[in-house]
C-alpha cells in the first residue's frame, strides 16, 4: 500500500483514535485488542440499550431513562455509530440526552415542563407563546417559548447555553407558570451562563453572562456530533455510512475502490479528518464535485 505525505497528528475529537504508522508492533496490537474489547462492549451496552429504554408514565409525567451510555449501534461489517439518544415529544419539541442524563416530562395545558434529574440535554423547543417551556434543574429553572438551548446539572452548579433565540434563567418555583418579574438572567443565542448555589443567596449578585465562541460552541456541543468507528469496514460501507450521517456526499470513481477495508473512529461531521486519513494512510485522493461533494480516487 502507498505511503501518503506526511500529516500533522489529528486529535482524537477530530479523526482517528489509532496508533499511527510509526508505532512499535506491540503498540499496534495493544491498540487493535484495545478495539476489540471496546466494540464488544459497544455491542452489549446497544443490546441493553434497545431493551432498558423505558417510558415510564405515571400521574400524567414521562420518564425518559436512556442507558448510560451515548446510544450505539453496531452496523454491519464491523462499523458502529454512536451517537445522543433523541426523544420527540408530543408537541413537537425534540430532546437529545447526552450519556446517563435522565428527564422528566410533564405537559398540562398552560406549561410544559421537564425536570432534568442529572446530566445534560439539548433542547430544541417547538413554538407556542400559549404554552411556556420550562426546564427545571435542581433548584434553576429555564423558560422560553420557542428556542433551542442546552442545560447540564453539574455536581456545583448549572450551565445553560443557548444555541438559537433567547432564555430566562430563574429560581425554581413551585408554579412554574408564573412568570418572574426579574429572572436571574436573560441568556441569548451564542451565550451561556453557569449558575451555582451561592447565585441564589438574597441580595447576591446576578450570575454573568458570557459570549461563547464558535469554537468553544462546537466543542461544548460535541457530544451532539454522530461518530462513526469503522474496522475493516469496505470503504463502500463506510462511505454509505459517511453520506448518510455527515454534511457531504462521497462517491467512489470506481467499484472496485469499495473493497478496500478501512479502520477509524471519525465524526461525522468531519470530512477534513477523513479525508486526511483516506490519503494519508490509504493512498485515496479526494477531487471536489460541485458544492460539498467529493469523488474519490486512487492514483496508480
Amino acid at each position: 500500500m502507498p505511503a501518503g505525505p506526511p500529516t500533522p497528528p489529528l486529535s482524537p475529537d477530530h479523526a482517528l483514535d489509532w496508533p499511527g504508522r510509526t508505532a512499535t508492533a506491540g503498540a499496534v496490537l495493544a491498540a487493535v485488542e484495545r478495539r476489540v474489547h471496546h466494540r464488544r462492549r459497544l455491542r452489549r451496552r446497544a443490546a441493553a440499550a434497545v431493551a432498558s429504554l423505558a417510558l415510564l408514565v405515571v400521574a400524567g409525567a414521562t420518564w425518559f431513562r436512556p442507558a448510560s451510555f451515548p446510544a450505539a449501534a453496531a452496523l454491519a461489517h464491523g462499523a458502529t455509530l454512536t451517537q445522543p439518544t433523541r426523544q420527540l415529544l408530543a408537541d413537537g419539541s425534540q430532546i437529545e440526552l447526552n450519556g446517563d442524563a435522565q428527564v422528566r416530562v410533564e405537559f398540562s395545558p398552560t406549561v410544559r415542563r421537564v425536570t432534568l434529574a442529572r446530566g445534560e440535554a439539548h433542547f430544541e423547543v417547538a413554538h407556542d407563546p400559549a404554552r411556556p417551556f420550562v426546564v427545571v434543574a435542581g433548584d434553576i429553572s429555564v423558560r422560553a417559548v420557542g428556542t433551542a438551548f442546552s442545560v447540564r446539572l453539574a455536581p456545583r452548579d448549572v450551565n445553560v447555553l443557548v444555541t438559537d433565540g433567547r432564555v430566562a434563567v430563574d429560581r425554581a418555583t413551585a408554579d412554574p407558570v408564573a412568570t418572574p418579574v426579574q429572572p436571574l438572567a436573560f441568556v441569548s443565542q451564542g451565550a451561556a451562563v453557569a449558575v451555582a448555589p451561592a447565585d441564589l443567596a438574597p441580595h447576591a449578585p446576578a450570575p454573568a453572562v458570557v459570549d461563547v465562541s464558535g469554537p468553544e460552541l462546537a466543542e461544548r456541543l460535541a457530544w451532539r456530533v454522530p461518530r462513526l468507528e469503522f474496522n475493516d469496514t469496505p470503504l463502500r460501507e463506510a462511505v454509505t455510512l459517511f453520506n448518510r450521517h455527515g454534511n457531504v456526499r462521497l462517491s467512489l470513481a470506481a467499484p472496485a475502490l469499495g473493497e478496500l477495508r478501512v479502520s477509524g473512529f471519525v465524526r461525522a461531521d468531519n470530512t477534513p479528518a477523513l479525508l486526511q486519513l483516506l490519503r494519508a494512510d490509504y493512498g485515496i485522493e479526494a477531487q471536489p464535485l460541485g458544492d460539498r461533494a467529493f469523488v474519490l480516487s486512487r492514483p496508480r
